[in-house]
């Protein structure tokens, strides 16, 4: 068993709380499978040489890319809770990681390390009320994007609409008719963005059109050349259909 230190805020000073946990001492094979992915392997490598930063920033692109990396989500609550003293973020990644893994030998004590965030962050609004209600409510809407986000992953629309893509198309073919004037004229009229790393059609949406929810009328727009709604090519120039 290793030990794991806790520091909670109590009355102004700080109280050392020990529990005793697997937290890290044996690595289950759910574990050593998501160790694997390669943003999660620079994660661990710079979290060793002190580089939480930059740690932070490579659990963050592996989320982005598999929402359901559990071991992501462990990593990354335990560097804001240690590191940032984010409890917010701590504590939503702390409950992603236990829905994720809710057999983990690891439960009971990422339940206290929750308790725990949840006992500093609100002696934190209790020491400086107005300035922590007014992070509280930026946090909350972050969360509300991720969750929105991780919704239409769960819902399985994203895998439908791949699934679609692949499948083979009937033939409709008609016989041609004369190209109406105006056909072009809405693709002239629509934007276009160039996909940069770690970006998704859900992060585009939310850009353009404030909410990830409208990821498929970017898919549509580009189905031509989008083969997989989930997998998006860094560089690829996508036409936004106009609002």
């Amino acid at each position: 068993m290793k030990r794991v230190s806790k520091f909670v805020r109590m009355g102004g000073g700080l109280v050392l709380v020990c529990l005793v946990a697997a937290m890290g001492c044996e690595r289950a094979p759910s574990d050593v499978r998501d160790a694997r992915n390669r943003y999660m392997r620079r994660a661990l490598r710079a979290k060793q040489d002190q580089d939480i930063d930059r740690a932070i920033t490579e659990c963050q692109k592996a989320l982005k890319r598999r929402p359901t990396l559990a071991l992501a989500h462990r990593e990354l609550a335990l560097m804001l809770d240690n590191y940032r003293q984010d409890y917010v973020g701590a504590i939503y990644h702390y409950q992603r990681y236990l829905a994720l893994r809710p057999d983990s030998p690891n439960r009971e004590a990422v339940e206290e390390l929750i308790r725990f965030c949840r006992m500093n962050f609100a002696a934190e609004i209790g020491a400086t009320p107005e300035e922590w209600q007014r992070d509280l409510q930026v946090r909350n809407d972050r969360i509300r994007t991720l969750e929105t986000e991780l919704a239409l992953w769960r819902s399985g629309e994203m895998e439908a609409a791949a699934a679609s893509v692949a499948a083979p198309r009937r033939s409709t073919a008609t016989p041609a008719a004369p190209a109406a004037p105006t056909a072009a004229a809405p693709a002239a009229a629509a934007r276009t963005h160039v996909v940069s790393a770690g970006e998704t059609l859900g992060t585009i949406a939310a850009r353009y059109y404030g909410s990830p929810g409208h990821w498929n009328r970017i898919f549509k727009a580009n189905q031509d050349h989008i083969q997989n709604p989930n997998n998006v090519r860094v560089g690829a120039t996508l036409v936004i259909p106009a609002d």
